[in-house]
């Protein structure tokens, strides 16, 4: 299977409930051993007492390694190497291959801790360079819980994923006969596997919900998790139908891990009697740093001095309180009710449409960071980090702020400005399929009611954008001129988080520009941003990544944005790496495995250009010179390419092959001249020796010139202290030979004469 084609999933199983094991990678599970009963009442013998179907241990790393399919994960002890499975093509034309990291011990999703959530996303940040997406196997009890903290935790200093993270479980385990862990495992690997939404999902029963808007809803049903204010970023069914207009942007920079949560947190639901000395003593001093307050409906509590005293006593100590609803859908709005204006005068913030879990998890990673002051945090919690709340719109939802036919015209203008004859030179005629053998007739003028319908709604605008951006911001993105900055300030979409028109202006704007930007429009599966490289427009490289193209974007040859940008080279190559690799940019484990970077580096280093180093690392140059190309070792030198070094051998093998001929032929002239001299007729004796001579002369030209062949192959190689020594023996073996026959053939001539 060719490398494009496949992509790599890193599936983190932290556990579920007690039950069976339901990977089984090295064959050591019930499923493996019960093709008879004696097989079974062996491995049933051997077994753990404890109730669970794992090792004691993992397998032995050591014995993987040399295994082709073996998958390096890197651990916090260290490195090993997992047997990997792999998923037939899917529709979308990949197939997914996975290896399945095992907690030891398992966690019970009941008894998670943040520490928990906390090497799971260090887990991620180790090994993110070496997949293309991340699969966490969690119990449903806190997965909610786990999947809003991760979306927090999965960021620091600004700097967010690029990559997708799907959490998912099973309401039934996989060991039972009637599951929905194999629907909901496979739909995780759909998504991660095959599609760049740099956020944390959470899967379940073919929806595909922003993990922090998901909350947990039964706990018998398969339909066990909802999103109520935010619709499914995708759903899975004949067809996988992913909302991009809803996806986040990937960050702008390479991504890094934040590792600490605050543990001062707590939530506090209203109901009705509830008394201020209650409310004092779950908040006295030096307790909770941060509360999430469930209040009535869009945010309202009862109004009695007692409680309002108690929270502004609360709040001027430093306490951060944030107001969610008690109810699934809607939001919380301070400023509606009189009793809601009464909990924000004393300093408690509206989380706006939060959940409970997100609100949480919010608070905890706020508060770990010692640098933001109370009043922050505040500001902070009413604004989206990571579209965890939909802000207010100041415009009503029904009104357009922006002019229909003004940005359709604006549209069909910039259609044109990509055509065909935006390219052509003055004086280039148009390329016609069959030239023209007369004038074309003008276009009949038609009645107005027969006309081109001109569209008249959003949809349709979204509709001819999605079908078009893409091939438009692709031509933008290779040309000099300033079309790509039009395009995209035409399509961008105001930040949501400082913003109050954002809702407006999203609905102005019905598809997101990180969705158009990293939308293929090539017939090799090329991005803006491939173009912008292969282009070597470093200004363009720059403008797409500020306005969120994927740098992980591979095409249909697998090559990434930054393998083209270091193969391009020079200054311009180099400055495109920096702007990749600061984004978060990597080569792929396939990339390096193939041997494309080994021959690559070989090229760069002829050429003195040390641009590999600064876009792979040192030690992945390194690995990559060890790589094999096509299955064999690559020809990885300073001093010569592999196809220079195939054509030199093969040249040096002909001549020896037409030395050994020749001197052969020269060995049975002279041999025969030598010892049947007596018995040959005097033409054959005037006739042998001569020709005997010209074949050993030119065997021994034959052998002049290989040994030059073999000298400068050598040479040139030795030079660079890259010589490839396969090989060596054989052609030691066949100048012996050769030196051998034309020793025997000198001694006869001498002793001859």
């Amino acid at each position: 299977m060719a490398a494009e084609t496949e992509a790599r999933v890193l599936v983190l199983y932290t556990g579920l409930r007690s039950q069976a094991r339901f990977h089984d990678p090295a064959g050591e599970s019930v499923f493996a051993n019960s093709s008879s009963v004696g097989a079974f009442n062996q491995w049933s013998a051997a077994r753990s007492q404890s109730g669970t179907s794992s090792p004691a241990a993992l397998p032995n790393a050591d014995a993987n390694a040399n295994d082709p399919h073996a998958i390096r994960v890197e651990t916090s002890t260290g490195p090993v190497y997992l047997p990997s499975l792999v998923t037939p093509r899917f529709a979308q034309g990949k197939r997914i291959r996975y290896a399945i990291y095992e907690y030891d011990p398992l966690i019970d999703s009941s008894e998670i801790e943040p520490t928990d959530w906390i090497n799971i996303a260090t887990d991620i940040e180790r090994n993110y360079q070496s997949f293309d997406g991340f699969i966490v196997l969690h119990g449903t009890d806190t997965l909610a819980f786990s999947a809003s903290a991760l979306s927090f935790l999965l960021v620091r200093e600004g700097v967010f994923l690029s990559k997708t993270v799907v959490l998912t479980g099973a309401q039934i385990p996989l060991s039972e006969l009637f599951t929905d862990a194999v629907d909901n495992l496979l739909g995780s690997l759909i998504i991660a596997g095959h599609y760049i939404i740099p956020e944390v999902l959470l899967f379940f029963d073919n929806s595909c919900f922003r993990g922090n808007r998901a909350v947990k809803v039964s706990s018998e049903d398969f339909h066990a998790f909802q999103s109520f204010n935010l619709p499914a970023l995708a759903t899975v069914g004949i067809d996988v139908e992913v909302a991009w207009q809803q996806v986040l942007r990937p960050g702008p920079r390479r991504f890094r891990a934040h590792k600490t949560l605050s543990s001062d947190v707590a939530t506090l639901r209203l109901f009705p009697g509830i008394t201020g000395r209650t409310i004092r003593a779950f908040l006295q001093p030096g307790g909770v740093r941060g509360v999430v307050l469930e209040s009535y409906g869009a945010g309202n509590a009862p109004r009695r001095e007692e409680l309002l005293s108690a929270f502004r006593e609360a709040t001027e100590r430093g306490v951060v309180i944030v107001n969610v609803t008690q109810c699934d859908i809607g939001a919380v709005s301070s400023d509606i009710y009189e009793t809601g204006r009464a909990l924000a005068a004393v300093g408690i913030v509206g989380g706006g449409d939060m959940t409970t879990e997100c609100a949480l998890a919010k608070l905890a990673y706020l508060l770990s960071k010692p640098e933001l002051s109370p009043a922050q945090i505040r500001t902070l919690l009413s604004q989206p980090l990571r579209g965890e709340l939909t802000p207010v719109a100041s415009v009503p939802a029904y009104s357009s702020p922006y002019d229909t036919e003004t940005r359709l015209r604006t549209l069909f203008s910039q259609l044109v400005a990509c055509g065909p004859s935006a390219h052509r030179s003055v004086g280039q005629p148009a390329h016609h399929t069959v030239p023209s053998q007369q004038a074309p007739e003008a276009d009949p003028t038609l009645p107005e009611e027969f006309g081109a319908a001109w569209p008249s709604t959003l949809a349709d605008e979204a509709c001819l954008k999605s079908a078009v951006m893409p091939y438009l911001l692709s031509q933008a993105a290779s040309r000099p001129d300033d079309l790509l900055e039009t395009l995209m300030a035409s399509l961008d979409v105001p930040d949501t988080s400082v913003d109050s028109n954002a809702s407006a202006a999203a609905s102005a704007h019905p598809l997101a520009l990180p969705a158009l930007l990293n939308e293929p429009a090539t017939v090799l599966l090329q991005t803006p941003l491939h173009l912008a490289v292969l282009a070597a427009l470093p200004q363009k490289v720059e403008q797409l990544l500020s306005h969120g193209a994927s740098v992980h974007a591979r095409d249909t040859l697998g090559h990434s944005p930054l393998f083209y940008a270091a193969k391009h080279g020079g200054e311009t190559g180099l400055r495109m790496v920096r702007l990749l690799r600061a984004a978060g940019a990597h080569l792929g484990e396939r990339e390096i495995e193939a041997g494309f970077v080994g021959l690559e580096i070989v090229k760069a280093e002829r050429a003195r250009d040390e641009i590999w180093a600064e876009a792979a690392g040192l030690d992945e140059v390194e690995r990559a010179k060890k790589a094999k190309l096509f299955g064999s070792p690559a020809i990885l030198n300073e001093g010569s390419t592999a196809r220079d070094y195939l054509a030199r051998e093969r040249n040096f093998l002909s001549w020896l092959k037409l030395t050994v001929s020749l001197a052969v032929i020269s060995a049975a002239l002279l041999v025969r001249f030598q010892f049947g001299g007596g018995t040959l007729p005097d033409w054959e004796k005037h006739a042998q020796e001569p020709l005997g001579i010209l074949f050993f002369i030119a065997s021994l030209g034959s052998l002049v010139s290989a040994s030059i062949t073999f000298y400068r192959s050598q040479s040139g190689f030795a030079r660079h202290k890259a010589f490839v020594y396969a090989g060596r023996v054989q052609d030691a073996l066949m100048i012996g030979i050769a030196s051998l026959t034309l020793v025997t053939c000198i001694i006869l001539l001498v002793a001859d004469s």
